[in-house]
Formats: structure tokens, sequence, C-alpha cells
């Protein structure tokens, strides 16, 4: 009797994905028989979010338990078992919870309410799930498409939009664009080590005299291309404006966080497992990338009326600072980028929630003047919106403030100081933008023309989103000491 090609093991280190995969199949296949109208909405929107949470537990508690069993990989290593993984599964699964909070209200103003939207929800997070524990090459560029393609759908969601349908066909080129490059780059990689495996790879490159092939320099240059695409960095951010500001308003919560999160789970494993050895190559690549994002991220927000578009390029600038965690090359580094991620998943979630709460005469309000006098009309929101801002330009006491002083820390540590420099002055430049909107909410004129739309969900996720926001500076011990313990791989 033949064996099964997996053990059980190997199911079980997939519990997350599977309880995913599950929940596709009911949103999809109860969505082919069910009504369609709000209420019908509301059923797939909660159905959705209960599966969510439990791939959650799956993945907090099954995970950790198979790590102590001393299980390090799954499915003949094309998976790998480990608290990095886990760390950014369960922030990606966060970041999906708060998105179908705020999806609610804005899908009901939009009578736009439809299975398919949860569908690829689901799949694009299966797809950032394996990106951030792939172990090989292979297993790497199946959840990096499964991911694109189902994101790609849901920019372009809403049919009748035309910015959305624009967003999403330029989004699907310049991505395609970008996986033939990842791709072509991999298999340069493999033509030189002969093998997939990232641990494999990292081991032939220590044979002396082969980093220094021509075939391999170009492969990591493609390659550091192609991922600086997934996340956004300059000058390979030009989807990034258009996609966020033309996508559903809670797509764009989505995808500003989750999807960047899992291109820099992918960089980072393959930057510091893969090309190990060849640090010393592509730190200079990342620290010139992460200077130009940085700077025509804040440069080019400050210019913007729309506050969507002024998110976008602030969501490029935040990917610069990021980057100066992966350029350290350290441990501290890698630490420092996975912190700077999770306070800025929930301070960014904040500031896109609150543009869903806007509407004039059914359409979504993104302008500068749209938040004109808010402080009059409900001055919670104005209090959060400001806790968001303050958060996003690393003020103090908030939980943006500790992430920026964290990867200025690694920079610094690791002998980068000039850049921990150049991130502190655009840190002061996104000031700029961000009190603009300040400034607009409480000095500004009323619209009577903006009304605002809030919903129980959306309230919750504004409320969470808040208070991580402000509560995780005083409680940031135990998530530091969990990146930290996430980073044992490297």
């Amino acid at each position: 009797m033949e064996t099964m090609p997996f053990t059980s093991s190997d199911l079980a280190a997939l519990n997350g994905e599977i309880t995913l995969v599950i929940g596709a199949c009911v949103v999809l296949v109860w969505g082919a028989f069910a009504a369609r109208g709000k209420q019908a909405g509301h059923r797939f929107a909660s159905v959705t979010l209960l599966f969510v949470l439990a791939a959650m537990a799956g993945v907090m508690f099954g995970l950790p338990a198979l790590i102590a069993d001393g299980v390090t990989s799954a499915f003949s290593g094309q998976l790998a078992v480990d608290g990095f993984g886990g760390f950014f599964s369960a922030l990606f699964l966060v970041a999906a919870a708060l998105a179908i909070g705020a999806s609610s209200r804005f899908l009901d103003d939009e009578d736009a309410h439809a299975p398919e939207y949860y569908f690829f929800m689901l799949t694009s997070l299966i797809g950032m799930m394996i990106m951030a524990r792939a172990a090989d090459l292979i297993s790497l560029f199946i959840g990096l498409e499964l991911q694109a393609l189902s994101v790609y759908v849901l920019v372009g969601y809403l049919k009748k939009d035309r910015r959305s349908t624009e967003a999403g066909l330029k989004y699907f080129i310049l991505g395609g664009l970008s996986s033939g490059i990842f791709i072509y780059a991999l298999s340069l990689v493999y033509a030189v080590t002969g093998t997939t495996n990232l641990e494999a790879i990292g081991t032939s490159l220590n044979v002396p005299g082969t980093t220094d092939n021509p075939i391999l320099i170009l492969g990591l240059i493609l390659l550091v291309a192609s991922l600086a695409f997934k996340v956004a960095a300059v000058p390979f951010h030009m989807w990034a404006p258009d996609a966020y500001s033309g996508a559903p308003t809670p797509i764009s919560l989505f995808i500003s966080v989750a999807s960047k999160a899992a291109a820099f789970a992918m960089m980072i494993r393959l930057l510091f497992v893969a090309f190990e050895p060849m640090t010393a190559s592509w730190t200079v690549l990342l620290a010139v990338l992460s200077v130009a994002t940085m700077t025509f991220g804040n440069i080019a927000a400050v210019t913007q009326d729309n506050v969507k578009r002024m998110f976008a390029y602030s969501s490029v600038a935040h990917a610069g600072y990021a980057l100066m965690g992966v350029v350290a090359g350290t441990k501290y580094g890698v630490a420092a980028a996975m912190f700077y991620l999770f306070a800025y998943a929930f301070m960014n979630i904040g500031a896109w929630g609150m543009i869903v709460l806007f509407r004039r005469e059914g359409l979504t309000c993104d302008r500068v003047e749209d938040f004109g006098g808010l402080v009059h009309r409900s001055g919670w929101a104005a209090t959060a919106m400001v806790i968001f801002l303050l958060s996003l330009g690393g003020i103090p006491p908030t939980i943006g403030f500790l992430g920026k002083w964290y990867v200025f820390g690694a920079a610094i540590d690791a002998g980068y100081g000039w850049l921990a420099v150049v991130g502190a002055i655009n840190a002061a430049i996104s000031i700029f933008y961000y009190l603009r909107l300040v400034k607009a909410m409480f000095v500004g004129e009323v619209d009577d023309d903006v009304t605002l739309v809030s919903s129980m969900p959306l309230n919750v996720t504004l409320a969470l989103s808040a208070a991580v926001t402000v509560l995780g500076v005083i409680l940031a011990a135990p998530f530091i000491e969990w990146v930290q313990s996430a980073t044992l791989p490297f």
C-alpha cells in the first residue's frame, strides 16, 4: 500500500490555510444559491469573519504547539514552520478582520454586496500566508500569484466605477510584468545554484567564487526590482497611487497593509536565508531604494488634495521606513521592520477607515476639504483621526513613534546613521501634510453636503485601531518580545 505524500504534521502546519480554503468554498457555493442583497451580504461578511477568526486561532495556538514539538518544515521543505511565518500570518488575519468590519457599510452604500468579494479576500489571505511561510522558490511563487490574482480582482471590484476598473486593469498589467521579472530572476538563481530550496541556495552561495557569477548578480538585481514593486518602493511604485485611490476604500485599507506586509515577509526570508552570503550587495541596493522611496513618497504626498492619493503616497513613504530595518541586515533590523509593519497596520487601517465614514450623495468623499469642520460634526471621529495622523507622522506618544524609533535605531546600530538622518528629515516632511488634514478638521468650513455614515462593525474597527495606536506604546513589551522571538530563524 502506497504511503501518503504528506504527514499529519504537514496538515497540522496548514490548519490556518485549510480553514480559509474551507471558508472560501463555503462562501462561494452558498453565494451561488443564496439571494443577493444587503441582508445576505451581511451574512456573507459574518461567516467570512468567523472563518478568519478560526484561522487566527489555528495560527496562534496550532503553530506554537508544532514548533514546541520540534517541527521546522512541512511538505518536504516547501513551507517553514516557525514564528516568523506565524507572526505575519496573524498580522494578515487581523488586517482582514478589520477590513471586513469596514466593508459592510461601504458595500451597503455601493449596493455591491456579493460572495465573490469575500471569496477573493479569503483566497488572497491564503496566498499571503503561503508567501510568509514559503521555504522554496516554487511554493513562494504559487503564494505570490494566488495573492496577486485575487487582489487584482478586488481592486477592480466596483464594475460601475470607472476609477476602480481602470485601477484594477493597470494593477493587473504592471503586476503581471513584475511577476514575469520575478520568475525570470528565480530561473537565473536556479541556473547557478541548481536548487529551489532557500536554505540550499544559501549553502551553495557559500562556495568560493559563486557570488561573483554575473548570472547570479543579474538575478539578484532583477529579484530586488520585482520585490521593490511588491512593496511599492520607488521607482517601482507606479501602480500604488492608482490602485489605492481607485479601489474600494476597504480594499485600499486591506492591501496597503496586508499585501505590503506579505511582500516584506517574502523579501526578508529570501534575502536573509537564500541570499545571506550576498548581504553586502543587496543592502546597498535596498539603501538606495529606501532613501528614494521615503523622499519621493513624502514629497508627492505634500502635493495631493485627494486624501486617498495622499495616503497612497504616504504608504509608499512608509515602505521606505520599513526598508531601513531590512537594510540593517541584522536580526535587530528584521525585528524592527516587523514591529514597524505591525504598528503601521493599525494606524493605517484607522486612517483609511475614517474615509469610509464620509459620503456625498452616494459618493465617497476623498478631498481634504470634505474633512472640513469635522470636530463640529463628530468629536470622536476628529479625535480618532488626529490619533491616526499623529501616529503616521511618528509623533509621541503613539505606536508610530515607537516604530520609527525602532527602525532608526536598527539603522544606526548597523552603521547606517546617515540613513536614520534621512528618515528623520522625511518624517518631519510628512508631518506637514498630516497636519494639513488636522487643520481642515478643526478650522475648516463645514460642508453640509457631506454626511457621516457609520455602522457598528466600522466603529469597532476604528475603536480597536485607535486603542492599539495609543496603548501600543504602553503595552509594547509583549509585542516587541513577539517580533524578537519571530526572528529566531535568522
